[in-house]
């Protein structure tokens, strides 16, 4: 254990303060650059034990959570800092790719706030908690807010934990995942496992008292009072019904710029493949303009796609099937019949498709990656295949984490 100054020189990806001390690089957690600290260093942490010299641009924590929460990183640093970073923090990952295109600045995406949230349930000798994870640790933050969700969340924690005193036979960790749909709120219980009768209509009888849209156990419906759906924002009344655990953009305003930003690039395409489509956001506002067809591995949200598509009728033809990218992406081939592709992979990105796009004749593709070193990888194999990449635009919809999304055009 040792104790000493350090001036902090850098922010490392996650959010850490970065700092040499002979000769040893070290992060600190919520140390901004510029910043002189007194720190205790072991084998396993750096702890800040006093701010000596903080940065002009320290601001106070809006969640009294902050620090001993791990859910933010970013909380203590001034917006527009947060900001620079993140486009930084992707020029820095195409630099390492060979690649130097124009980045925007970044484009706050907050809105009004998430509107998904997943807290871990755990049993404690005092009773039930229900949270996110301390920082740097395997205990919970009991919930009572979270300020970064929107107000209609507001209500999760507490649902999270009547959940686990239901449960309170099961040692097993359990997560609620909860989605603030406009039929009400959407939750799915996971981790428990098979339940025996007793135990799922004392959950149903919680979920009808609660008021829930709809209550699953592992994607497996127990209540559905009202089919949870959204609303698409910049629309014309255009709904998007949920599947069970919906994967979902976290904001809503994300999901409002990323679709514009993907439409202004896609220009006059007429037919566009729609890749990892998920319950088709973007797909059915594309489906005003041009024909779409959208894939991906998850069928419960293809199935709600369809049920989308049919509930929405008028412009193109949307059409949407389920097929696995990564064992099985469409192949060069395939691909003749598009003009242009949309392709918003996990945050693993989409490698195997990638390769199958440069050996094709595309010449338009837009690319929107949550993850900026699998984007630059997959970047890095376009451009080697003759594409050219566009201005890439920094989206954030994550504010207080390291977590960035981005758009970006390819032509050849």
């Amino acid at each position: 254990m040792t104790e000493a100054l350090l001036t902090i020189e850098a922010i490392g990806n996650r959010g850490d303060g970065i700092a040499f001390h002979e000769g040893v690089r070290h992060h600190v957690p919520y140390a901004l650059p510029g910043e002189t600290v007194r720190a205790q260093i072991t084998a396993e942490r750096v702890e800040i034990l006093e701010i000596v010299a903080p940065a002009a641009d320290r601001i106070q924590p809006e969640c009294r959570h902050f620090g001993a929460c791990g859910g933010c990183a970013t909380q203590h640093w001034a917006g527009e800092k947060v900001a620079g970073w993140k486009q930084e923090r992707i020029a820095a990952a195409l630099a390492r790719a060979g690649l130097s295109p124009a980045i925007a600045q970044t484009l706050d995406a907050h809105g009004e706030g998430r509107r998904r949230v997943t807290l871990h349930i755990r049993q404690k000798p005092g009773g039930i908690e229900a949270g996110f994870m301390r920082a740097r640790s395997h205990d919970l933050v009991d919930l009572d807010s979270c300020p970064l969700l929107v107000p209609a969340l507001a209500p999760a924690a507490d649902l999270a934990r009547r959940i686990g005193h239901v449960l309170r036979g099961i040692t097993k960790p359990l997560d609620l995942q909860v989605t603030a749909s406009a039929a009400g709120l959407d939750a799915d219980i996971r981790g428990a496992g098979p339940l025996p009768e007793a135990l799922r209509l004392k959950l149903i009888a919680l979920g009808a008292e609660a008021g829930l849209a709809r209550l699953t156990l592992h994607g497996e419906r127990l209540l559905e009072p009202r089919p949870p759906f959204v609303a698409l924002e910049g629309t014309e009344g255009m709904t998007a019904f949920l599947p069970p655990g919906a994967f979902l953009q976290a904001t809503a305003r994300a999901e409002v710029l990323l679709a514009q930003l993907a439409a202004d690039k896609l220009g006059r395409a007429k037919h566009v493949a729609d890749l990892f489509c998920g319950l088709g956001p973007f797909g059915l506002r594309l489906g005003r303009k041009m024909k779409v067809t959208g894939y991906d591995s998850d069928k419960g949200a293809i199935e709600a796609f369809q049920r989308s598509i049919r509930a929405n009728p008028g412009g193109k033809p949307v059409t949407a099937e389920a097929r696995d990218l990564f064992r099985r992406p469409l192949f060069a081939p395939e691909l003749k019949v598009f003009d242009a592709v949309l392709l918003d992979p996990p945050r693993q990105g989409a490698e195997a498709q990638v390769k199958e796009i440069a050996k094709s004749k595309l010449e338009r593709l837009v690319y929107i990656s949550c993850d900026p070193e699998s984007f630059a990888r997959d970047a890095a194999l376009l451009t080697k295949a003759g594409f050219r990449i566009g201005e890439v635009i920094p989206v954030d919809q994550f504010r207080h984490s390291a977590h960035v999304e981005l758009v970006a055009d390819f032509t050849r």
